[in-house]
């Protein structure tokens, strides 16, 4: 056994502490990781309706791989959503190549239109980007999204449901599970040049631009999620197909009952929820 180092507390020689630097002063007990941040004690608490942070967005052309940086910040334990868009290309599964294992849902349109959707709790070892295979697309469209207070530990997939439609000017959206529920729609026509989100809803990103001919929106916002439908997507014009991905990303509830506007289901004034 090495010697252990011994100091004079005033009475008697007693084992010295080890301490560490944590960018303040010299702590005695020593932080458990760094976050990408800063030093951490241990994981944030999860919250019931986890934290929109940021969001980056990049368009490609004519590219077999396309990448895009993280946003700026982003912490060990925030949930990373990224999104790819694809005019067409070979359907190689996965998509996904950095970072390694992490295996994307994704649905295909008739006219070979993709919409891929991945989702991490992150840590440094998964590098500070996003790497997709892209082969054969003349247009590609990434997002990355970053939410924070997760719940880490919540088993299943984030990806919650996919829904496609067609020939539509409004996009049902389908009732979200719980936590917070980020809504990320592509929508493909002739002609498309606005949108509409429903009530309580919080946009977080969006690209509007040209496939081809075709005109595509990719559309991405969240809002609290409750059992009841939280209402439709308005678009401009008739779509000839759109598709439809909810992701929940998970959180902890507190035990405490949540009145979410807008909810019809649950939250119903003097039949569900009482104000005081």
């Amino acid at each position: 056994m090495p010697n252990q180092v011994k100091v004079w507390d005033g009475s008697s020689w007693v084992n010295q502490t080890s301490k560490v630097w944590d960018g303040k002063t010299w702590a005695t007990k020593p932080p458990l990781y760094w976050d990408g941040a800063e030093w951490m004690p241990s994981a944030p608490a999860p919250r019931e309706f986890p934290s929109f942070v940021a969001s980056t967005k990049g368009a490609y052309s004519k590219k077999d791989t396309a990448e895009l940086a993280l946003p700026a910040g982003t912490r060990t334990n925030d949930f990373v959503v990224s999104v790819c868009a694809q005019q067409s290309g070979e359907p190689r599964v996965p998509r996904l190549i950095e970072p390694p294992g992490v295996v994307p849902a994704v649905f295909t349109f008739p006219s070979g239109l993709r919409l891929h959707v991945a989702a991490w709790p992150w840590d440094p070892s998964r590098g500070a980007k996003t790497r997709w295979d892209v082969t054969g697309s003349p247009n590609t469209v990434l997002m990355n999204l970053t939410y924070r207070y997760g719940n880490i530990h919540s088993p299943g997939s984030p990806v919650s449901g996919i829904t496609e439609h067609h020939g539509v000017n409004k996009v049902p959206l389908m009732p979200a599970q719980q936590f917070t529920a980020l809504y990320i729609a592509l929508a493909a026509s002739d002609a498309l040049t606005g949108f509409a989100w429903p009530q309580g809803f919080n946009p977080r990103s969006q690209h509007l631009g040209a496939f081809g001919q075709e005109q595509v929106s990719l559309l991405a916002a969240d809002t609290p999620g409750g059992t009841g439908s939280p209402g439709e997507l308005a678009l401009d014009a008739t779509v000839k197909d759109a598709a439809v991905f909810l992701v929940t990303i998970p959180g902890q509830g507190d035990g405490h009952p949540t009145w979410i506007l807008g909810d019809s289901t649950n939250s119903t004034l003097n039949t569900t929820t009482y104000a005081g």
